[in-house]
């Protein structure tokens, strides 16, 4: 199963950039707004990363739900640093980490979960001179990136048995079968690599 934030048959012409650029243009944009201190341009870039979005041909019921928890959350964010500091800095930080958030939605639902994978074991690659190895490195990294939207389904069926028990309001009852549904996914994900016989390149001190 993809993951919901990363692509899977997406068409737009964001699709057809190779992901290293896509990734690169993030990571600098991502530092750049942070030296922008102007919330006139800020808010600017956030339109145009709302526009970038929108252009991406992405299906609305793949953000629907992380926007809305992005905005309820930034929403209680901006008034507590409004109380703390002051509002138009409570603005900026906003405005930066909701621009940061649609940039990251427009690449990670326009690049395939494969094309991610490449990347990282591509990023990875430099640690095989020192015995690492990438493989590894970049199997890791796609694996937390499935996890990510696997457990956030198991925490919302958890919390909804445990709602429809009278428990909802008790921590331990929502935490502990989540923690055991966690682990009994991990060694079934581990128990599917062994019976495919994933066996990564050997890092080069055991060629």
């Amino acid at each position: 199963m993809e993951p919901r934030m990363i692509a899977a048959n997406n068409s737009s012409y964001l699709a057809r950039i190779k992901p290293g650029w896509k990734f690169g243009a993030l990571l600098v944009l991502s530092i750049a707004l942070y030296l922008i201190t102007s919330w006139i341009v800020l808010l600017a870039l956030f339109i145009a990363s709302a526009a970038l979005l929108l252009s991406a041909r992405v299906d609305p019921k793949q953000i629907r739900l992380p926007l809305i928890s992005i905005t309820v959350i930034l929403g209680i964010v901006f008034v507590l640093l409004g109380i703390q500091t002051d509002w138009l800095n409570a603005l900026r930080s906003v405005l930066r980490l909701l621009t940061m958030c649609l940039l990251a939605y427009s690449v990670s639902l326009t690049t395939k979960f494969e094309a991610m994978l490449e990347l990282f074991q591509q990023v990875a690659s430099p640690i095989r001179f020192v015995g690492g190895n990438p493989a590894q490195i970049a199997l890791a990294f796609s694996m937390t990136i499935r996890f990510i939207p696997e457990l956030k389904k198991v925490y919302v069926e958890v919390r909804e048995a445990q709602h429809a028990r009278g428990l909802a309001n008790n921590p331990l009852a929502v935490t502990v079968p989540l923690v055991i549904r966690s682990l009994k996914i991990a060694e079934e994900t581990a128990e599917a690599l062994d019976a495919r016989g994933y066996d990564s390149d050997p890092a080069p001190h055991q060629r």
